[in-house]
């Protein structure tokens, strides 16, 4: 169920960032900006593979290291200017708030509880 969260999370990231990052100036196109919406997708993708597969602590960890990148993205946007303050501060409520699921996730698949 979590991970329906999580992935429901992702895509209103996703949903609220793109457009952002698409206004970013034109020689960061296919820099920073294909890099922020390529981690995007891959947390998508490993979310599902979290989902689907058998070793699936093994995903969240993967999910959790996209994760922080995600995050390094951001924080580089933010320090380049091309990201206000307060778009930053939302950003980063918003991957803090998936960082939690995450985690619930990671601990519930450590104890072997099937989340």
């Amino acid at each position: 169920m979590d991970k329906l969260v999580l992935y429901q999370k992702l895509n209103d990231f996703a949903d609220w960032f793109f457009p952002i990052v698409d206004r970013f100036p034109r020689a960061e196109k296919w820099a920073l900006c294909s890099q922020i919406k390529n981690s995007v997708y891959r947390l998508m993708r490993l979310v599902i593979r979290a989902q689907k597969s058998k070793e699936k602590l093994k995903w969240l960890y993967e999910t959790d290291i996209e994760l922080e990148i995600l995050r390094s993205l951001g924080r580089h946007a933010h320090s380049r200017k091309f990201l206000s303050h307060k778009k930053y501060e939302t950003l980063s409520k918003m991957l803090s708030e998936i960082g939690k699921i995450l985690g619930g996730l990671i601990k519930a698949s450590q104890k072997g509880i099937r989340p």
